[in-house]
């Protein structure tokens, strides 16, 4: 069987539109890139070295914005994630610290480029199949009872494919949600073998009611941040 994995390796998502700062560079360039932008955080580096991530509401606090960057490398957060790691690492990083780009080093400290929340997004978007039409279907199931191999047999079985799939664990640990988009707009056979199978069903959603809504949220999303 067949579903896509919507963790890609970081170094997919890499972007070199955003240019990292030289320690001889004014607060008022950065401030300038951050707005042509749309981000509040830049990398800063040292010839190719990776120093950290310089913040909005550092640089406003500066009184002179002829001040060097480097003047402030004991304010740099050292936030980054290696080429090799996962989309999934970024996010992490990206809402534990509240980030709006992350710097992609290699092994040896080495600025690469940068990922955006938007390039996030955007690829999160292309892997859930938000485009595509189907059906969203979300399972609460026992950590014991899960079986992707199973779920797609069932789903096969109705001569329907899964396009995507998620899992979210709940609070207790004993239990997963998992969500599951199949290329049927309408799945009111699968949903019957599933429930056969006596799997919980918590929601379906299909093309009229979820995938329009969320694609215009989507777009709406876009537009926001400017891209």
């Amino acid at each position: 069987y067949f579903y896509k994995n919507i963790f890609p390796m970081i170094k997919e998502l890499i972007s070199d539109k955003i240019v990292p700062l030289k320690l001889t560079d004014p607060v008022r360039l950065a401030v300038h890139m951050m707005e042509d932008n749309k981000v509040s955080h830049l990398p800063v580096v040292d010839g190719s070295a990776y120093l950290g991530l310089i913040s909005e509401s550092k640089l406003y606090a500066v009184g002179d914005d002829s001040t060097a960057i480097g003047s402030l490398v004991h304010e740099l957060e050292t936030h980054c994630i290696y080429e090799s790691q996962h989309c999934y690492d970024a996010l992490r990083l990206v809402a534990g610290f509240s980030l709006s780009v992350l710097p992609v080093v290699n092994d040896e400290k080495k600025f690469l480029a940068v990922v955006t929340i938007s390039d996030m997004l955007r690829d999160f978007a292309d892997s859930m199949s938000v485009t595509s039409p189907g059906t969203f279907i979300v399972l609460e199931i026992g950590q014991r009872d899960y079986s992707m191999e199973e779920l797609a047999h069932i789903v096969e079985s109705n001569d329907a494919k899964i396009l995507s799939s998620t899992i979210t664990s709940t609070p207790d640990n004993m239990k997963m949600e998992v969500t599951l988009k199949v290329n049927r707009l309408d799945a009111g056979s699968i949903l019957q073998t599933i429930h056969r199978y006596n799997y919980t069903i918590k929601a379906s959603y299909g093309e009229n009611e979820y995938d329009d809504g969320l694609q215009d949220r989507f777009k709406a999303l876009m537009r926001y941040i400017n891209i």
